[in-house]
């Protein structure tokens, strides 16, 4: 059972400051392979690779991060997928999604209905460690087209992928330092 639960919306953002016009500013940041599992977005954006994408390719992550599209939502929510979702340390952003996420990775609860509806338009989430670290963006939609998803939406996901990244890169790189000073350390301490 996950220990922690940390919520972070793409949504709230602080009317006093620039930050609203940041997260809408198109994306600059380092280049992202972005596998879309279902419908790609028609829209393109600099320095972002969109790969058409099959939902066993969850099971390797071998993307930056993947889109779900409305073609998937239902196939994805079987028991099937649950422990994929439980375990995925690749962030997972369904698009224009009409249900809450957290049916993807709940045992007995699929993609119908009568599933809880969505609080945000797109959500996001990813497996840390002990953690759900989870994004949410703009208002629900009646619509679940992905070219329905505003400009501002990719962009902001954009950058939380990106933050992602430099922050699973820095805790790697802390890891491999430490590892390296107990390596050295032993090695030392063998010769005294």
């Amino acid at each position: 059972m996950m220990a922690t639960l940390f919520f972070i919306s793409g949504c709230s953002i602080n009317e006093n400051t620039n930050e609203s016009d940041e997260r809408k500013a198109p994306y600059d940041g380092q280049l992202l392979n972005i596998g879309v599992i279902g419908e790609k977005p028609s829209k393109s954006f600099g320095n972002i690779t969109f790969h058409s994408a099959e939902p066993d390719s969850l099971k390797q992550e071998e993307y930056d991060a993947y889109f779900i599209t409305e073609q998937y939502f239902e196939d994805l929510s079987h028991e099937g997928w649950k422990s994929v979702f439980m375990s995925i340390n690749t962030p997972v952003f369904f698009l224009n999604i009409d249900v809450q996420p957290f049916i993807y990775r709940t045992e007995g609860m699929k993609y119908e209905e009568t599933s809880p509806k969505a609080t945000e338009h797109t959500s996001g989430f990813v497996i840390t460690e002990d953690m759900i670290k989870m994004w949410g963006y703009g208002n629900p939609m009646d619509l679940t087209d992905v070219n329905r998803t505003p400009e501002w939406i990719f962009n902001s996901i954009f950058r939380d992928i990106e933050e992602h990244l430099k922050h699973e890169n820095s805790i790697n790189q802390l890891i491999n330092n430490q590892s390296l000073l107990t390596l050295t350390g032993d090695y030392h301490n063998q010769y005294i």
